[in-house]
C-alpha cells in the first residue's frame, strides 16, 4: 500500500452541478509515498461561454481559453498520467463525476478507485468547525495561494494530504476507506457512514437536513435505507446541490 501513487486532482468549471459542467482548468500532481513524482496542469476551453459569477469567483475568462485545448486533446495525457493511481480530491464526488464525464464526451472510460480528503479529514482531525479547503488550511496552518484555482486549490490539498499520510503511517484508515463497500463512494461529504447503516429497511418518512437540522428535503420509502442510497447515486444538479448540503438523516416509522 505504501507504494501505492495518488493523483491529486482539482477542477475548476463552467458552474452548475455536475450535469453539463465543463472543466475550464486542471491540475494533477502524483504523490507516491508522500512525494511528489509528477505534475500536470493546463486551462481547457469548455467550448461554451464562462459565466460572470464563475468568472468572477476563479478569474477565469473567455480570453484565457479561447486558444486552450479542448478536453478531448488532453484526454490519452491525463489517463496515461493516472493510471494505476487513486483518484484524490476535495470532495471527490465533484472532481472524479466532471472528469468521467468529460472522458465520457471524448468517448473513452474513465475508472479510478476513489479517495475523499473531505472525509479523510473528519476521520484523522476530527473536531474541526468546517471541512471546507479554506476553512481547513486556516485551521491547521496550509498555505493556499490562488484560491479558486486548479494549481492553488490542488497544492493546498496535496500538503492536507500529506498531513493525513503523517497521521496514519500504516495506512490503515486509507486501506478502510478503500476498501468500503462501493455504495460508500456515493455519500455526501459531510454525511457519517455509520448514520447510513443505522437507517432501517423499513417504511416511513425521512429527513435530509443540513447542518443545523433543518429540514431540506423529506420523503416516504417503503424501505428507508434503499431509498436513501438511491438518492445518493443520482447525479441531477438538483440532487447534488441537496448532499453537499446534507449533514444527517432523521426518519420516522410508519406502518
Amino acid at each position: 500500500m505504501k507504494e501505492a501513487k495518488f493523483a491529486i486532482i482539482d477542477v475548476e468549471t463552467t458552474g452548475g452541478g455536475i450535469k453539463g459542467n465543463k472543466i475550464t482548468e486542471i491540475c494533477i500532481i502524483v504523490l507516491q509515498e508522500g512525494k511528489e513524482i509528477n505534475r500536470f496542469a493546463s486551462l481547457v476551453n469548455p467550448g461554451r461561454e464562462i459565466p460572470l459569477y464563475i468568472e468572477k469567483l476563479t478569474g477565469i475568462n473567455d480570453r484565457m481559453v479561447e486558444d486552450a485545448p479542448y478536453f478531448d486533446e488532453l484526454a490519452s495525457q491525463i489517463d496515461a498520467l493516472t493510471q494505476d493511481c487513486i483518484f484524490v480530491a476535495h470532495n471527490v464526488g465533484f472532481d472524479y463525476n466532471v472528469v468521467r464525464a468529460e472522458f465520457k464526451e471524448a468517448g473513452l472510460d474513465f475508472n479510478r478507485k476513489r479517495l475523499c480528503t473531505v472525509r479523510l479529514a473528519k476521520k484523522l482531525i476530527p473536531g474541526l468547525f468546517s471541512y471546507s479547503l479554506g476553512n481547513l488550511c486556516t485551521s491547521i496552518n496550509i498555505p493556499h495561494y490562488d484560491r479558486h484555482r486548479a494549481t492553488g486549490d490542488t497544492e493546498a490539498t496535496v500538503i492536507l494530504f500529506q498531513r493525513c499520510l503523517d497521521l496514519d503511517p500504516e495506512y490503515e484508515v486509507i486501506q478502510g476507506f478503500l476498501n468500503r463497500k462501493s455504495k460508500e463512494s456515493y455519500f455526501p461529504p459531510h454525511f457519517k457512514a455509520s448514520d447510513f447503516e443505522a437507517l432501517p429497511h423499513k417504511a416511513g418518512v425521512y429527513f435530509f437536513k443540513d447542518k443545523n437540522g433543518k429540514p431540506l428535503y423529506i420523503g416516504k420509502a417503503i424501505d428507508i435505507q434503499k431509498r436513501v442510497l438511491s438518492h445518493f447515486r443520482e447525479k441531477s444538479n438538483r440532487k447534488y446541490e441537496l448532499l453537499q448540503n446534507t449533514h444527517s438523516i432523521d426518519y420516522e416509522l410508519t406502518g
